[in-house]
């Protein structure tokens, strides 16, 4: 707020002219505070894209039904899809991993975070995750979560993905990529020396403990944690924390038990 531009020196002023103009600023105020819970309270704008017809409309339909989210008209080709989010400029997008026989979800979300380097885009995966997930995040990409997620973690995960980067959205990430038999892309640099704290660290991350734990475990105040995560995200030249992990494998610093 800029202090002083609508100020009103009601001492100058008689008893009703001081009344109305107090008034007149509190209602200000009141306004300006109402605009601020809009803006917050505004719905989570999110696009669906997914080959299969009846996956993006059991996703629209959870999300709709939580009255968190304004679900945009879902897509069903990577080419649609970056059509889609030129056009609206969803909050986040839930993007499927493959997509014969044209534009696949990951070539879509390297083209989407090309028109905006700050897009959300989470990877929708099949039961047993399969390859496209690491050049995913590689491309940019978020996090995963599985179409057959119950709608509360769906809701959860498309929540957070919202607020940006969560610890929680990487609990079974590592493993993901693991099991998925994707060929894991070489790193775009050569493996940095870490401290003993930042493998701690690191380990913590990858295997999605929030912020709040680590911090109990390591004695730190919440506040350190974020600081040396972000750190740590700069170290290993990983872009999300989504790519903290997918550094830890490529590099050989963390391997899911």
């Amino acid at each position: 707020m800029i202090e002083g531009t609508n100020t009103v020196q009601t001492s100058d002023l008689g008893p009703a002219s001081a009344r109305s103009a107090t008034a007149s600023a509190s209602s200000g105020t009141a306004s300006a505070s109402h605009a601020t819970t809009s803006a917050r309270s505004k719905p989570i704008a999110v696009l669906v894209v997914d080959d299969d017809s009846w996956t993006t409309r059991a996703i629209t339909a959870v999300l709709r039904d939580s009255g968190e989210f304004r679900v945009i008209d879902p897509v069903h080709s990577g080419e649609d899809a970056v059509d889609a989010f030129a056009a609206t400029r969803p909050d986040v997008v839930l993007m499927d991993v493959n997509m014969p026989p044209g534009m696949s979800g990951v070539d879509a979300t390297e083209a989407i975070r090309t028109i905006d380097p700050e897009a959300i885009v989470v990877l929708l995966t099949t039961v047993s995750p399969g390859p496209g997930i690491a050049r995913g995040l590689e491309a940019g990409a978020l996090a995963v979560v599985n179409k057959t997620a119950g709608d509360d973690e769906l809701v959860s995960v498309v929540r957070s993905a919202a607020h940006g980067d969560a610890p929680g959205l990487l609990k079974s990430l590592a493993e993901d990529l693991v099991i998925s038999g994707d060929v894991i892309p070489d790193a775009p640099n050569s493996a940095p020396q870490l401290t003993e704290r930042e493998m701690d660290l690191l380990g913590h991350l990858c295997r999605g403990h929030d912020y709040e734990e680590i911090a109990a475990a390591q004695s730190v105040t919440v506040h350190t944690v974020k600081s040396h995560a972000r750190n740590l995200r700069i170290k290993l030249g990983a872009k999300s924390q989504a790519q903290v992990v997918l550094r830890a494998i490529q590099f050989k610093f963390f391997s899911p038990e």
